[in-house]
């Protein structure tokens, strides 16, 4: 992981934090639903980006006649 990806991911993280820690100043049970909310955003996040395909950056393919692999 680079260290951009890394530091996304912890800052991600603490707005996370912060956004239940606030809803949850105000009520409890709200602060849960978001929290849960937030949850299942993120897993779908993931999902998706696990289910795309990965981009190879390989060098360029001579027998195609030089076009790129994809």
């Amino acid at each position: 992981m680079r260290k951009l990806e890394v530091l996304a991911w912890l800052v991600g993280l603490l707005g996370f934090g912060l956004l239940v820690s606030g809803v949850m100043l105000v009520s409890v049970p709200a602060g849960l639903i978001v929290a849960g909310l937030l949850l299942m955003f993120w897993s779908w996040l993931a999902d998706r980006a696990a289910a795309q395909p990965q981009a190879r950056h390989g060098p360029i393919n001579a027998q195609a006649g030089g076009d790129h692999v994809p």
